[in-house]
């Protein structure tokens, strides 16, 4: 079933040497594991934000129409996205010559840069610190399991790579119960800032922790080893396995250029494997729709019947509380004992089932939105904590996981990089461009009748017909038609219209 045993569950660990398991390798697990609340924090804490009516008096959402306000809102969470991607993308070159530890200090500092921004109640700087936080967010979201991995013993790797989505998830859950208690604080003044404030500011907590806690981390042996510095690396983790292993991969194709990697990964084969791969893990964990549901999940609530206010936002911390109790399941007993492939199975056949039942009632059961929640509603709630589960046993770690594990020393920081949070959603949008210019033509001008001729070519040369002539904008034998009625016409008007024409 794949991956390892669990120190739990088998006596495997017992052959690795006693120095492994050591406080330092706890002190490292944890402090890593903490970039994962930057994420959790973000993905539940702005969404309740948005709707505080301090916050909106302190950004003007108030005075704006329903729909700039809106938009406002739309650009304040798009931002995250948008560094998200920036901070994926310089993941890897700075994991590569900064090393794994300082990388992560240099994302630390950025994160509280943004936090701090954030606590201002101006639009611009505010803007300005959604986007740094989300630069540290995306460079953390890859480089923080590949440095679990890195630094773990086999027989636990799993587990102590998971913490970081661990970490997601209890910093998720304690954001979705700070959304359902601050505004139910009494006698507040629309405008009292310290509200949202204070909200926000629970961002700052780990953040701090992290900063001040790497520098007392050990450097991952694989990058030491891979940067030469040979002692150093065996003295931190104490494997020869990794100096045999990354010498393969150096002597494979020497130096650090990024061309080179990216020619490892489309000529050799088993690299080309592993990267399609993660690309398709990670492709099915964005298309489950989790972000949706974590940001706009007391809307869902609402939707299938739960009453507005309090009471989805309570139905939401609850929401949490079963993630995060899974995903403790899944890191402690099942990851290294169980495997990655089967609970991935299990639980997106639960999520599938889940959302295909939420599809199905608010189709064909038309709840009242708001207006109280009906037996079949009720179902629903069950059904949405039930997608929970299955997240946390499968696509919430699972990519994770393999992609830290998969790849060899030489590509992992570049590889890691490309599924940092939010460039998915960049690359994939790019893909789109390059197939909307290639097989997507113009339909202005064109009659439907046209199609017809249009899509007798090849989908992939639309390009070579993205406008229409004259002629390309009718179907070509109504064009005949049209062409001979109108010569005859144009022969009766110049013989007085004494011509006979046989009918078409």
């Amino acid at each position: 079933m794949g991956g390892g045993t669990s120190i739990w569950a088998s006596p495997e660990w017992k052959s690795d040497p006693r120095n492994v398991y050591s406080r330092q390798l706890a002190y490292t697990a944890t402090t890593i594991a903490l970039a994962g609340c930057a994420y959790g924090f973000d993905q539940g804490n702005i969404g309740g934000v948005l709707t505080l009516p301090t916050f909106k008096l302190a950004f003007g959402l108030d005075k704006l129409s329903e729909d700039t306000a809106d938009a406002r809102a739309g650009n304040i969470a798009a931002l995250m996205a948008a560094g998200g991607a920036a901070g994926a993308l310089i993941s890897a070159p700075f994991a590569d010559f900064l090393g794994r530890k300082w990388s992560m200090m240099l994302y630390g500092f950025i994160y509280l840069l943004g936090c701090a921004f954030q606590e201002i109640a101006h639009l611009e700087i505010f803007y300005a610190g959604r986007f740094l936080a989300g630069m540290a967010i995306g460079s953390m979201s890859s480089g923080a399991p590949q440095f679990l991995s890195e630094n773990s013993p086999k027989a636990v790797r799993g587990s102590m790579t998971c913490l970081y989505n661990l970490m997601i998830i209890t910093a998720l859950s304690l954001a979705f119960w700070t959304n359902y208690g601050v505004p139910r604080w009494k006698n507040v003044a629309n405008t009292e800032n310290l509200q949202w404030k204070l909200a926000l500011g629970t961002q700052i907590i780990p953040g701090a922790f992290i900063f001040c806690m790497l520098p007392f981390v050990v450097e991952t042996p694989r990058a030491l080893i891979a940067r030469g510095k040979r002692e150093q690396g065996l003295m931190n983790l104490g494997y020869m396995e990794v100096c045999a292993q990354v010498d393969a991969e150096q002597e494979h194709a020497v130096g650090r250029n990024y061309w080179l990697v990216i020619k490892d990964i489309i000529y050799v084969p088993s690299n080309m494997r592993r990267f399609f791969l993660a690309s398709m893990l990670f492709l099915f964990h964005k298309f489950t729709g989790t972000d949706s549901l974590n940001y706009f999940a007391p809307e869902i609530f609402t939707m299938i019947g739960e009453s507005k206010g309090s009471q989805a936002l309570l139905t939401t911390g609850v929401y949490g509380v079963v993630k995060l109790a899974t995903t403790i399941i899944y890191v402690v007993p099942i990851v290294d004992r169980v495997g990655r492939r089967v609970p991935l199975l299990i639980g997106a056949t639960l999520q599938a089932t889940s959302m295909l039942y939420i599809a199905l009632y608010v189709r064909f059961g038309k709840p009242d939105a708001g207006g109280g929640t009906e037996a079949g509603g009720i179902v629903g709630i069950v059904w949405i904590y039930i997608y929970a589960f299955g997240w946390s046993f499968g696509h919430s770690v699972a990519c994770y996981v393999v992609a830290a594990e998969i790849f060899p020393s030489r590509i992992r920081s570049f590889c890691m990089g490309c599924w940092g949070t939010f460039l998915l959603y960049a690359v994939l949008t790019y893909i789109g461009v390059v197939f909307i210019f290639f097989c997507t033509p113009e339909m202005k001008g064109r009659s439907i009748e046209s199609m017809d001729d249009l899509f007798q070519h090849s989908i992939w040369t639309m390009y070579k017909r993205a406008y229409p002539r004259e002629e390309g904008k009718v179907r070509h034998d109504v064009g005949e038609i049209f062409h001979e009625e109108g010569k005859v016409q144009s022969d009766e008007e110049k013989s007085g219209g004494n011509v006979q024409v046989e009918k078409i």
